[in-house]
């Protein structure tokens, strides 16, 4: 069971209090269903998964991350996270879970699905089924009925699928009294740090040792691709007239976000004038949509930006080179930009883009092609990063020496003095990812899981912010049982949800190995060339 909980270890212990874990197995669907072949990372049953897709899927995780982690999504973190890797599991365990739906001829019927979606609160008001609230909700996310109704179909296919695997998972008292254990006991650490900053040894590479690394390297050197633009910027006009009939039915229809401390609906009265702001944006940004498609249709015929502009009396806004990948503060917050503007060339104007505020018109004024600067001009980058690396080396080779020497049961006093380094104790604290005076790790608890009394030291050093820290295990404090009768129901529905997490990852990865095994999974584009 031990074994299961280290293997888990990073998704339970990431979650800031226990809470039933919901299986992530919830499919997401883009609007980009079906790319050229010539684009596609993946064909599962001749079904096409794009490069589009990806990219979509990357950015959604990457926002999420971003969301719920904010200043806490550290380099280290977000490489920890592998999302280019989620992404890509996302997009082709979401086919082949379709792909062996339809083997299992496991399917749901207009009936059912009309069903679901009257029953769902989001769509209700007052306990009842709401098309305007439906339709305003379709309008919002730029999606038909039909396109919307066939991804939850398709998701719910998904769902019986996951009821069907996780049905046959069971759990013991013992296996739940363990995670109870693991989840609140104690522990206080000794420790010994070392980093590549305090490797004393003098490191002068030669040349070729150097253009040999920058070869291998290449991607931390490499310019991005660089794009000039100009732009419309389309926010509408927010002075129209609302009338008292539209916002009585906005507020009837969203009255649930209307609500004192209580709980009890605020009056009209106290709202109305949130009410008549939101519907004004509201009635202005698709009034900026109308214009800026408008605007595209003309544009696309001439090319010519900036004369529809003066025609128009609309300001030309314009952004200097920059990166494709790293957008001027003006223009961070617009959706799939970088995207966007990889598939114009120059002359050509983009789609219709849109942030918060308003819809975006870009044509590119020029392009540079992304590129590797010369070894000449960066040699003393180069040789920079050379020396930080082969001592980051260095550094971990002796960690894991002295973490050998601790396995062997040397006296950790005795090899901290003889490497001149100083013993540290982290104090008790409670098991997680951010361990006291060392600092937040994905790696942390499976690491700490690793100490007990009879093997008090891990096996290997835990890297945290450039910093090897070997980790010997002071003491243990067990937490108190009789907590454990009043917590067992909520532990077991953590377990249960664990457990059943890995039934479905081992369903999953059986069944897309014997896919491509029979070539119904067609491997186009592995994710390491992404």
């Amino acid at each position: 069971m031990l074994k299961f909980f280290r293997k888990h270890a990073r998704g339970w212990f990431m979650i800031g209090v226990i809470a039933i874990i919901i299986i992530v197995f919830v499919l997401y669907f883009g609007s980009n269903r079906g790319g050229r072949s010539a684009n596609a990372i993946a064909i599962v049953d001749k079904k096409i998964i794009s490069e589009t897709e990806f990219r979509n899927e990357y950015d959604r995780l990457l926002d999420m991350a971003r969301l719920n982690l904010k200043d806490k999504l550290t380099p280290e973190t977000l490489k920890k996270m592998d999302l280019k890797k989620k992404a890509y599991d996302n997009l082709l365990d979401r086919e082949v879970i379709m792909a062996k739906a339809a083997d299992m001829k496991i399917q749901v019927s207009d009936e059912e699905l009309r069903n679901i979606i009257i029953s769902l609160p989001a769509l209700q008001t007052n306990g009842v089924f709401d098309e305007s609230k439906y339709q305003q909700i379709l309008r919002y996310n730029r999606v038909s009925a039909e396109d919307f109704e066939s991804m939850y179909k398709t998701d719910l296919i998904s769902s019986k699928i996951s009821m069907f695997v996780r049905e046959g998972v069971k759990i013991s008292d013992q296996e739940i009294h363990d995670l109870y254990e693991l989840q609140n006991q104690k522990i206080n650490v000794n420790f010994l740090q070392i980093s590549g900053n305090e490797i004393k040894k003098n490191i002068a590479p030669a040349q070729s040792e150097l253009e040999d690394y920058l070869k291998h390297n290449s991607n931390q050197f490499r310019v991005a691709e660089q794009v000039k633009v100009r732009y419309l910027l389309f926010t509408g006009d927010s002075s129209a007239n609302i009338g008292d009939g539209d916002i009585k039915s906005y507020y009837n229809r969203n009255i649930d976000q209307y609500k004192s401390k209580d709980g009890k609906p605020l009056p009209l009265a106290k709202v109305e004038g949130a009410i008549i702001k939101e519907l004004k944006k509201t009635k202005g940004l698709q009034g900026a949509s109308s214009e800026a498609r408008k605007a595209r249709d003309v544009i696309y015929q001439d090319e010519d930006m900036e004369a529809y502009g003066r025609k128009n009396n609309l300001k030309i806004y314009n952004a200097d080179f920059f990166a494709i990948n790293k957008p001027p503060g003006e223009l961070a917050s617009v959706k799939n930009l970088p995207d966007a503007l990889l598939d114009v060339k120059k002359g050509e104007i983009t789609k219709v883009l849109s942030d918060e505020n308003g819809y975006y018109l870009l044509q590119v004024v020029d392009k540079k092609a992304a590129s590797l600067p010369k070894f000449d001009t960066i040699e003393n980058e180069v040789k920079q990063r050379f020396i930080e690396s082969q001592k980051q080396i260095l550094a971990g080779k002796e960690a894991q020496a002295i973490a050998d020497r601790i396995k062997t049961g040397e006296a950790l006093d005795k090899i901290a003095k003889e490497n001149g380094l100083k013993v540290n104790e982290t104090g008790i604290f409670q098991m997680g990812t951010t361990i006291p005076k060392i600092g937040a790790s994905q790696d942390a608890v499976e690491v700490l899981l690793q100490l007990s009394a009879n093997k008090p030291y891990a096996e290997k050093p835990l890297l945290i912010n450039n910093t090897y820290f070997i980790l010997k295990l002071k003491e243990v404090i067990k937490p108190d049982e009789k907590n454990f009768e009043v917590q067992k129901a909520m532990y077991r529905k953590v377990l249960i949800s664990l457990k059943q997490e890995e039934a479905m990852r081992t369903w999953l990865e059986g069944n897309k190995a014997a896919m491509i095994k029979e070539k119904r999974v067609k491997i186009k584009k592995p994710v390491e060339d992404l």
